[in-house]
């Protein structure tokens, strides 16, 4: 599929824009009014805990003034009967203000959970409508992904971060072993080995490691990506490490690239282009994606009721888009994209800029906002 503005220049997104601006702003919707909920919730609650902590000091404070009064009072007292009295205020003192803070604290106690709890119910109700939004929606995220072979299924991790929203998926790719030839066929790669049976000596041996599968994968989502992968016996490990025009390939702690015999017999035309395939496949061979955590300049964005602002950020990608398409398009006031299947059908597909608009409004203020963010006002 080839997606393209109506003067066939190629979309910067090789995407159905239109569905997935529409996803957005049908999301937004959904999302705000929780969010708003939660706000004028956790206010409360976070009024009713500074309320308890602010009785708390002040039971403490009268309980060490009433004590400081009543010591300044008989300091100098050498009546038995003052002195009973003074321990006995002082003893009547102590035992109502431990009663007091005992019933406070367990008060303060009980709304911490419940605010905890509350947040945690805004999690769940927040996340499932965000992940799909999460798994393709995000334009110009830089994309960092660390994988593993866990029990025979490929997990993995990926971290993504645009203008200070950061967000951090769980990954599943596949249940068997992923192997290189898979990836990207036929590669060997040399070793030293000792020959000989009475006078032992090195020679090259050239490994076939198109079986060998591939354990773990990381790439910073920039430059620099680094692939293991060992035979099924697990007594052969490579690792080849790509950062930025240099490649390294290791032998379990051996240094193959830095070796002048062995690199002599590296294949370089072959593992060069397995950097791609494997970003490739990064990207494009993802079963499952799960939204785990958004932050937002480094804060929970769910916490701290900052859904709205990422939000906003990532409608500034969407607003350029929107205002290529405009420029770019014959009808005023269109936004028109058009499609190129494989078979060389060709299709257009249009949403106006007042059917978002009055989508937006319906959402307040704040849809307001996004409609300005989105060059739909």
């Amino acid at each position: 599929m080839r997606y393209t503005y109506q003067d066939s220049t190629d979309l910067p997104v090789q995407r159905d824009f239109i569905q997935d601006i529409t996803d957005l702003i049908e999301i937004a919707g959904r999302i705000l009014p929780l969010e708003n909920d939660a706000i004028e919730a956790n206010e409360l609650e976070k009024n009713a805990i500074s309320s308890l902590d602010n009785r708390i000091a002040d039971l403490e404070k009268f309980a060490i003034d009433v004590k400081s009064y009543v010591k300044s009072i008989s300091q100098n007292a050498e009546n038995v009967e003052i002195l009973d009295c003074h321990n006995a205020i002082v003893d009547a003192c102590d035992e109502s203000v431990s009663n007091g803070l005992r019933n406070l604290k367990k008060e303060l106690e009980q709304k911490k959970k419940d605010y905890e709890s509350h947040i945690r119910d805004v999690e769940q109700k927040m996340f499932p409508l965000l992940n799909s939004l999460f798994e393709h929606g995000i334009y110009g995220a830089v994309k960092a992904y660390s994988v593993r072979l866990d029990n025979g299924v490929f997990r993995g991790i990926l971290k993504a971060s645009i203008s200070g929203v950061e967000y951090e998926s769980e990954l599943l790719y596949r249940s068997e072993p992923l192997l290189m030839r898979e990836v990207h066929g036929n590669i060997q790669l040399p070793i030293w080995v000792k020959t000989g049976l009475i006078h032992k000596e090195n020679k090259v041996k050239l490994v076939d490691v198109t079986e060998f599968i591939i354990t773990n994968i990381d790439y910073n989502g920039i430059s620099h990506l680094e692939v293991v992968f060992e035979n099924k016996k697990q007594d052969q490990q490579f690792k080849i490490i790509y950062d930025s025009q240099d490649i390294q390939i290791l032998h379990v702690n051996s240094d193959i690239t830095a070796d002048k015999t062995l690199s002599q017999s590296i294949e370089m035309d072959r593992i060069e282009p397995l950097n791609l395939e494997l970003k490739k496949y990064l990207e494009m061979s993802i079963m499952s994606q799960k939204l785990k955590k958004i932050m937002l300049d480094g804060r929970d964005a769910i916490v701290n009721n900052e859904v709205f602002d990422c939000l906003k950020i990532i409608m500034e990608q969407y607003g350029d888009i929107v205002r290529e398409c405009l420029d770019r398009g014959f009808v005023k006031n269109e936004i028109t994209i058009k499609i190129e299947r494989t078979d060389g059908t060709r299709t257009e597909k249009y949403v106006t800029k007042e059917e978002l608009f009055n989508k937006l409004s319906e959402l307040g203020t704040e849809g307001l906002e996004l409609a300005s963010i989105l060059n739909v006002e």
